[in-house]
């Protein structure tokens, strides 16, 4: 009696390891926080990709804050996304944690590059934008995460270019190029913050 059968499918960690463009759905566990310092609200979404060699593998972490302070430049980056997976012209938003709730399971069309953390060094997939879903399918680029030797070729290149503008310029700087001696905002403090519950009639579509 056959115990089961081997599916490549059926795997635990699937991850995308292509830089490229990818058709996603927005998981359940994408959630809304509060950003360490200025307490703006964001959305912090979670994305699996639906359709083609990657199908299954999680793109994190996509951290899309509403900024106090730029009202004008917040809305346009909500309205991005909201337009990318379809959502009518003229739709009320009340809030941030209501609009996460809302996207939970929408499809999209998202664009992804590799950027290097400023907080650990560690290279990720970072959404650069939105679309909506392509029906070609995803595409990735071939474009695959940056090797050690890579990633300590492009420090040296900073840290070369650092010397060089003091050397020429005469100037001094606090920190080395690409070193946040700040903690990333993109981390999150105070999980009491995080935690609404929004009833299904209470969401906007």
């Amino acid at each position: 009696m056959t115990l089961f059968i081997t599916d490549s499918k059926n795997v635990f960690g699937k991850s995308v390891s292509e830089a490229g463009s990818y058709n996603v759905r927005i998981l359940e566990d994408s959630e809304h926080k509060l950003t360490n310092n200025t307490f703006n609200d964001m959305a912090v979404l979670n994305y699996e990709v639906v359709d083609g060699k990657y199908a299954g593998g999680k793109i994190l972490y996509n951290n899309i804050v509403w900024d106090k302070k730029d009202v004008e430049l917040s809305a346009k980056r909500f309205n991005t996304l909201l337009a990318a997976i379809g959502v009518p012209d003229g739709t009320p938003i009340q809030s941030i944690e209501q609009l996460v709730e809302a996207v939970k399971n929408r499809k999209l069309n998202i664009t992804v590059e590799w950027k290097q953390s400023d907080y650990n060094k560690k290279w990720n997939l970072e959404v650069k934008s939105y679309k909506p879903t392509d029906p070609e399918g995803s595409k990735p680029n071939g474009v695959e995460r940056p090797s050690e030797q890579q990633m300590n070729a492009h420090r040296q290149d900073e840290i070369d270019q650092a010397a060089n503008m003091i050397a020429h310029n005469n100037t001094f700087q606090d920190s080395l190029p690409g070193v946040d001696p700040v903690r990333d905002t993109r981390s999150f403090a105070n999980g009491g913050f995080n935690s609404i519950d929004i009833a299904a009639d209470d969401l906007p579509f």
